[in-house]
């Protein structure tokens, strides 16, 4: 290209010599003249505008292993889990792919042994949009990858709900979930050790009202594992919270066991109740017990008081009843004393 700006501009300086022999030749002479300059000045900026080629090295280049054999599965990162790259090419695509970055993708589509050497390929090289770029060489050469067996698992989903509902609002029911079950599919050593699949924490304090609720699966502790699905639906009944007290509930204990000279105090108390409105007004008082277990009462001698506690049993799910007392007095009748008559019903 050099050459043939030369020979126009020779051809330039020998139409100038021309015109001072003939001036009718003058006026032609001038017009090859330009042209030459013209194609000359053209030729010189494309010349300057050719693309420049140049080396370049990529250190630290992440590796990637694409598995898609489902038998397998990865047992841990490659060695070494990063390579260096030689490129060659135009200086623009060059610095393009240092500003996006790369990395070197290894296809495996069937393991055949666990612990598995593979020469690199210089086509595994992600370039992106600089497709004229050329990987002159990858060091190291071969990387080692270890597989492991995979196993696949239908396991319980298991809630993580905390907090408490607002004030005014109660829990009806059980939280609901579809679906129950989830699969699992990963490494054999992780799988196996698992009892459930854990959803996300959900905080109850969110709840406004009665509704249906989306909940990821909790995959902190499942690196490289597949669970479907990956979202379930979590439903929540909540009520107005309201309170109610019912009285006349006679303390009971087991006299056979304990002997009828052993007297309770106070022998009837009130209970309240709070939860849900449904399941509070229709609260069945007849279901509910209030007793003293007889191991409380083990051992309590003639003449003596003690405190124990209350207990109560029939409570529905989901409602709360508080005794206006936690414990009661009993007490043995000292010998020669007549007892009272508390038996258990």
């Amino acid at each position: 290209m050099l050459l043939l700006t030369k020979i126009l501009c020779v051809a330039y300086w020998q139409a100038d010599n021309r015109m001072s022999r003939n001036r009718s030749v003058r006026i032609r002479d001038w017009r090859l003249k330009l042209a030459a300059l013209g194609l000359s000045v053209f030729l010189w900026a494309l010349v300057q505008t050719e693309p420049r080629t140049s080396s370049e090295s990529f250190q630290r280049v992440p590796v990637r292993v694409e598995l898609t054999d489902t038998l397998w599965t990865l047992a841990g990162p490659p060695t070494p889990t990063e390579v260096e790259l030689q490129l060659s090419g135009s200086s623009r695509d060059i610095i393009r792919l240092d500003r996006e970055g790369t990395a070197l993708s290894i296809p495996i589509t069937q393991v055949g042994t666990p612990d598995t050497s593979v020469f690199l390929d210089r086509d595994w090289v992600e370039l992106g949009q600089s497709t004229g770029l050329t990987v002159e060489f990858i060091a190291p050469a071969m990387i080692e990858i270890v597989f492991e067996p995979t196993m696949t698992r239908t396991l319980p989903i298991a809630t993580r709900v905390y907090g408490d509902l607002r004030d005014n609002l109660a829990l009806a029911s059980s939280v609901g979930l579809a679906p129950v079950t989830a699969r699992v599919r990963g490494s054999e050593s992780q799988i196996s050790e698992l009892d459930s699949i854990r959803l996300e924490r959900f905080d109850l304090a969110t709840v406004e009202k009665s509704g249906v609720f989306s909940v990821a699966v909790d995959t902190a502790g499942l690196s490289g594992a597949y669970v479907f699905p990956d979202v379930v639906t979590m439903g929540l009944n909540v009520e107005d919270d309201i309170e109610r007290i019912l009285q006349g509930f006679s303390v009971q204990f087991d006299a056979e066991r304990v002997g009828a000279d052993v007297t309770i105090e106070p022998v009837v108390v009130q209970v309240r109740f709070s939860g849900p409105r449904s399941l509070v007004n229709t609260l069945d008082p007849s279901l509910l017990r209030v007793w003293v277990s007889p191991e409380d009462l083990q051992g309590i001698l003639p003449g003596e008081e003690r405190r124990v506690p209350l207990r109560l049993e029939g409570i529905p799910e989901f409602v709360t009843a508080v005794p206006e007392t936690s414990a009661v007095t009993a007490r043995r009748a000292a010998e020669g004393s007549p007892g009272a008559d508390q038996a258990l019903r």
